[in-house]
């Protein structure tokens, strides 16, 4: 029961997250599950849950055509890096992994766009960033505080 549940709040979670990009269009308000999921390391969820993203992220034309995979790729390399120097568990880790992903979704569609025949406008590219590396810590905390935890409804050994 526990599995079906869990399986029940991932994809709830992916709903909020479209409704999410339906009033902020700019964001990809899917990285924050995808930064909890890899915290925990929590490898077999998202193995199913990362080709729905990137699907999702395909279909409602948030990423240039392909670029969801290189997103993701790139989120999980830069989390990856981002371990071997800080406890990934803290607010500071999330955030400057946030400042990494805003540089860093700037810089994809900067070099993405030409590929694609879109004008690049600068300035609507850096609100989009700066956009970006905001939510990403705002939506961790919100996603982290409503995680149910397993070992909540696990009986205690204590003796």
């Amino acid at each position: 029961m526990i599995g079906l549940a869990n399986i029940f709040f991932w994809l709830s979670l992916t709903a909020l997250a479209i409704i999410i990009e339906m009033y902020l269009p700019k964001i990809d308000a899917m990285v924050p599950i995808l930064i909890l999921l890899l915290q925990e390391r929590n490898y077999k969820t998202m193995l199913w849950l990362l080709p729905i993203f990137i699907l999702l992220q395909e279909g409602l034309g948030t990423r240039f055509f392909g670029g969801s995979i290189v997103w993701y790729v790139l989120i999980c390399t830069l989390f990856k890096i981002g371990e071997r120097f800080f406890d990934t568990a803290t607010f500071m880790f999330v955030f400057f992994l946030s400042a990494a992903t805003g540089f860093a979704y700037y810089l994809l569609n900067l070099l993405w766009a030409p590929l694609q025949n879109f004008e690049v406008q600068i300035q609507q590219l850096i609100d989009s960033s700066l956009l970006q590396a905001i939510f990403i810590p705002v939506g961790w905390l919100i996603v982290k505080r409503f995680r149910p935890h397993e070992e909540e409804n696990q009986p205690s050994n204590r003796d």
